[in-house]
């Protein structure tokens, strides 16, 4: 079985298939008539998202076993998914052919080097910590990095305004992109873990570039000034640093490379790091993770941390979500942003919601559909409802700071938190009542007071509350229904 050199034609195009079709699914997210599993279904497709979580939670997610399909095949074709899916990749690839083949070519930039082993031990370091119970696999990895970079970076240019985890996020992308500039694929070469991973696996493929003659070859670099990984075809092939990217193919002067099944005689090239920085960097995980731990202050997240609705208590959060920005780019009103500190080392680029930039419309259930890890569970519009009666599901309750609130502590009248509570019966009540302003005058005033039973922590009030930067009724994630140990009293 061989390839002939009109393969790269082919993969150019599936490259721009998938492209396309991420740009696609991404802006399906915010779309209801896209099903939820569909517009995240190519999260699904990493090996990583179902690793990291089997490792952390000791499950596998719902659509996470095409990731595992992908893997297998690796184990037949090499590191196709790099090559011919990774969106990321692609991105890379297209930024280094626009900056052109003459500058690597006179700085020879396109040689191995065996600092490339580094993607192995930032691979061992994730996977240590997943083992240890917090997923932070989608830190790194390209799929999510994209998700994320995209949902905090790009969107909120049409949708709102920048936060601080956006800044950092699309940063990182940006850095990446740079790079690439300089060095062809160089994340995918250096640091990706998903890239060392199948790097990994693809050492067992049957399939991969080799020669077909071992006397055809003038030394003239050319398939080496091609290649968009860290193969150098010239010499001994390195089938886990190989993207099938097939640029050498028609690239050799003499046609002596082809893909095809490989022979006995084939050399296989290591992977330039030993057992023993496996294993400093798997100890040295297990030191330092619960430092980093404690330091998060033992739960991960600060009291005025809101998850979007349906998240899993703390520990299982922590352990599903790959930090991938799906729930915030599927958000109608912009409330989930990535987190940059509120939450601690572990809880960085997890979903929160930031009351002043919208709220949680009590009707929308989008982000538990297109959580491709069930890190947020798929909740019926009903059960964040409070009709009737409280709600099944709340993610905080509404405190009133009397000192900023106009009536309680301005002798100003204000009615917009009770006006805009979306419950029925109203969590907010206000009660009628006479104050005295700085003149002595009587001035007449609702004053609000919050029901804790009825209240969802939808935000709601706390968006439209007139009072400047921060608002005088604002929500905290006491009384959320996914922790009991939250409570609203420590009895």
């Amino acid at each position: 079985m061989t390839f002939k050199p009109g393969a790269r034609h082919l993969r150019i195009v599936v490259q721009a298939v998938f492209l396309i079709a991420f740009a696609g699914l991404f802006f399906g997210l915010a779309v209801e008539r896209v099903p939820g599993r569909v517009a995240s279904v190519l999260l699904a497709l990493d090996p990583l998202t179902a690793i990291g979580v089997a490792l952390a939670d000791w499950t596998v997610p719902a659509w996470s076993w095409i990731g595992l399909v992908v893997l297998g095949a690796t184990a037949v074709l090499g590191r196709f998914f790099c090559g011919w899916i990774c969106p990321l990749g692609t991105l890379q690839q297209l930024v280094s052919w626009i900056a052109g083949p003459e500058r690597r070519k006179l700085n020879k930039i396109n040689r191995y080097r065996r600092w490339f082993s580094l993607k192995y031990v930032v691979l061992t370091v994730l996977l240590a910590w997943a083992a240890l119970g917090a997923d932070h696999l989608g830190w790194l990895d390209p799929i999510p990095l994209l998700h994320r970079a995209v949902a905090g970076g790009l969107r909120p240019l049409w949708f709102g305004g920048l936060t601080p985890g956006g800044w950092v996020a699309f940063g990182m992308l940006a850095a990446i992109l740079l790079l690439s500039a300089w060095m062809p694929r160089f994340y995918c070469r250096a640091v990706c873990p998903l890239g060392a991973l199948l790097g990994v696996v693809a050492r067992l493929a049957p399939l991969r570039i080799r020669r077909t003659s071992d006397q055809g070859c003038s030394g003239c670099t050319l398939c080496l000034m091609a290649c968009q990984g860290a193969d150098e075809p010239l010499g001994d092939h390195r089938v886990s640093e190989c993207h099938l990217c097939l640029n050498c193919l028609p690239a050799c002067a003499e046609s002596t490379l082809t893909y095809g099944l490989r022979r006995p005689s084939d050399p296989a090239p290591g992977l330039d790091v030993g057992r023993r920085r496996f294993l400093i960097a798997a100890v040295a995980t297990a030191a330092v993770a619960p430092v980093l731990r404690a330091t998060s202050g033992g739960s991960s997240r600060a009291a005025d941390a809101i998850r979007p609705p349906g998240a899993l208590d703390e520990a299982a959060f922590l352990a599903r979500c790959i930090t991938c920005g799906a729930c915030s780019a599927s958000c109608p009103t912009n409330v989930i942003v990535s987190d940059l500190g509120a939450t601690g080392v572990e809880g960085l680029f997890t979903p929160v919601l930031k009351m002043r930039r919208g709220w949680c419309e009590p009707s929308c259930t989008r982000c538990g559909e297109v959580c491709p890890t069930g890190a947020l569970a798929a909740l019926a519009p009903e059960s964040k409802q409070a009709i009737g009666g409280p709600a099944e599901v709340r993610i905080g309750t509404a405190f009133i700071e009397r000192g900023r609130c106009l009536p309680w502590g301005m002798a100003t009248p204000c009615i917009v938190c009770e006006e805009m509570c979306p419950t029925s019966p109203k969590a907010i009540r206000l009660e009628a009542t006479t104050v005295k302003d700085r003149n002595g005058r009587d001035v007449p005033v609702q004053q609000p007071f919050v029901d804790p039973e009825l209240c969802t922590g939808c935000g709601l009030c706390e968006n439209r509350c007139p009072v400047g930067e921060r608002a005088a009724i604002r929500v905290f994630s006491v009384g959320e229904s996914r922790d009991p140990g939250n409570r609203m009293l420590a009895i």
